[in-house]
């Protein structure tokens, strides 16, 4: 007779029954989730998300913006030693090294 095993997810909190000798799940186990819902809660709930999604775009513009204005100073880094040292042989492309 093989042994079963509880396990409980830490994450969604599902129960497993699992087979000790063979290790196959037998069993999943949804918890049972709360039958009311407040609307006052699922407005509070959409608020929250709508201020978390204006926030993230707020940073992602603000990262193209920092992009932006790093590969504009990489660039002129690059001309300055282009500039400053003509002979030098430009690096190799990627396609160079095929």
């Amino acid at each position: 007779m093989s042994k079963i095993l509880h396990v409980e997810c830490p994450d969604c909190h599902s129960t497993l029954e699992i087979d000790a000798e063979t290790g196959v799940v037998l069993e999943h186990h949804r918890p049972r989730r709360a039958a009311s819902l407040d609307l006052d809660s699922v407005g509070d709930q959409l608020r929250r998300q709508a201020q978390q999604r204006d926030e993230r775009f707020r940073q992602s513009v603000l990262a193209e913006k920092q992009k932006e204005e790093r590969l504009h100073r990489k660039f002129e880094e690059a001309l300055k030693k282009a500039r400053e040292n003509p002979d030098e042989p430009p690096p190799p492309r990627d396609l160079d090294l095929d």
